[in-house]
């Protein structure tokens, strides 16, 4: 007995070749870890044959034995079997079972029915927002958007790697590398950061994390700022600050390295002189023509940042790289704030393999760090951020010892005690410390360098 499925979506089902993985799970879960690698639940339609991969996929888990036995008894009560003709049904599916030969050709043309089954409903759900009119259409394409590009980061085109292909395409790199051709990856432009990361590649996804004012922002922006002098795109999606208070801060930057420097308050205050005021209009010139764009908190829904980027990414010959200040301001699907991260993170994950080029997204950290005696960040303090640890191929952190020294001035009736505090100010003025706690394919290590925060500048002695 085969199970009815709604016809309109009967042109994206194969109940025979449902029939054969469920088979094949019956058998022993054979070829468990395939179909659970190429979309698991999601290849079923049939909801007895979800129920079935569901009831397989706890007891795999469980390390318990998986048999045709072990199943019927654990959906003996299972409301959906009843409707399927009860057991009989399992018997039916484990003796049609044609063997482990044809699974992965079953899981692959599965995979290609569940990614245009899910576009289906995108689509769909957008023809009825738009015919009911209560939501935008910049809000409508941005989550069908989303919608293309989680069928494009699901396992329907992932196959099986063999060591021949994966040392040749190694190797490739290493030449590359070996004669300076590596163009797709990107340096942060800071030399003491460079010498731990030696780049951001294409599909990675980087966190630099901090309390407020460690300088993460900062940070961010010297390596936007750098990677676009050098010729290539970026895109910020300033979810914090304005493109115009991000814009303030280059300038600031520039007017610094160029020995006149202006710090951004002043600029908008309008506290300057006319030299001053006379070196941002000429550094304004250059910053101008950086190939930078802004995406502004207009796009902090998931959907939406998905979906500028993207556009970004049409408009610009050369985008190399993605930046999230950050990643906590924007907003996804979920039924708690955990649930919202770890969606947020999967999603800048896939949005770098998707796009092919690395994505730098900002972290705020815990304010339980703060309790701490040695406020250095660590790995741990990113816990409460989902699977933005698990997901991120590279995690920094920033850390400046002079804020917390500031707030540890001493009463200057103790002069002991204040010569103590002045001696420590001296020696960690400008201190910044890029902590670099994870690097999968690198070292991990401690970037020593200087900022001055007023005008956004970062410097090695």
């Amino acid at each position: 007995m085969t199970a009815a499925f709604p016809p309109s979506s009967s042109a994206h089902f194969s109940p025979e070749a449902e029939q054969q993985i469920v088979g094949a799970l019956l058998d022993g879960a054979s070829g468990f870890s395939l179909i659970a690698r190429n979309g698991g639940i999601d290849l079923f339609a049939d909801p007895l044959h979800r129920e079935i991969y569901r009831t397989v996929e706890k007891k795999a888990n469980a390390g318990e034995l998986v048999s045709l036995i072990t199943i019927k008894a654990a959906m003996e009560s299972c409301p959906v079997l009843a409707e399927y003709g009860g057991p009989a049904y399992l018997v039916r599916a484990a003796g049609a079972y044609l063997g482990h030969a044809a699974i992965g050709g079953y899981v692959e043309m599965l995979s290609e029915l569940a990614r245009k089954r899910h576009l289906s409903r995108a689509i769909a759900d957008a023809q009825s927002a738009l015919a009911t009119g209560e939501e935008t259409a910049d809000r409508v394409a941005a989550r069908l958007e989303t919608a293309i590009i989680a069928a494009e980061s699901s396992g329907g085109s992932q196959k099986p790697v063999g060591m021949l292909a994966a040392v040749t395409a190694a190797v490739e790199q290493a030449r590359a590398a070996y004669h300076g051709e590596t163009d797709d990856v990107v340096k942060s432009g800071i030399p003491a950061l460079d010498k731990i990361v030696p780049g951001f590649y294409p599909g990675e996804l980087t966190l630099i994390g901090g309390r407020p004012s460690m300088g993460k922002s900062a940070v961010a922006l010297a390596i936007a700022l750098n990677v676009a002098r050098a010729g290539h795109g970026v895109a910020i999606a300033s979810l914090e600050m304005t493109p115009e208070a991000m814009a303030a801060r280059a300038l600031s930057e520039a007017t610094a390295h160029a020995r006149n420097a202006v710090p951004y308050t002043s600029m908008r205050r309008g506290d300057m002189t006319e030299a001053q005021f006379k070196a941002v209009v000429e550094e304004a010139q250059f910053v101008a023509k950086l190939p930078i764009t802004f995406l502004p908190r207009a796009y902090a829904d998931l959907g939406a940042l998905i979906s500028g980027a993207r556009q970004v990414l049409r408009a610009t010959q050369n985008l190399r790289l993605l930046i999230i200040d950050y990643a906590q301001l924007l907003k996804a699907d979920g039924r708690s704030r955990y649930d919202e991260i770890t969606a947020i993170s999967m999603a800048l994950k896939a949005l770098a393999v998707s796009m092919n080029i690395p994505v730098i997204a900002l972290s705020q950290l815990s304010r339980q760090l703060e309790n701490r005696d040695d406020k250095r960040p660590q790995m741990s303090d990113l816990r409460e951020s989902g699977q933005l640890e698990q997901d991120a191929d590279n995690v920094m952190f920033c850390y400046r010892p002079e804020y917390y020294l500031e707030r540890k001035k001493p009463e200057a009736d103790d002069p002991e005690a204040y010569s103590e505090w002045e001696a420590l100010m001296a020696k960690h003025r400008h201190a910044l410390e890029i902590i670099v706690a994870k690097q999968r394919m690198g070292q991990i290590g401690t970037a020593h360098v200087k900022f001055a925060p007023a005008v956004n500048k970062i410097w090695e002695d």
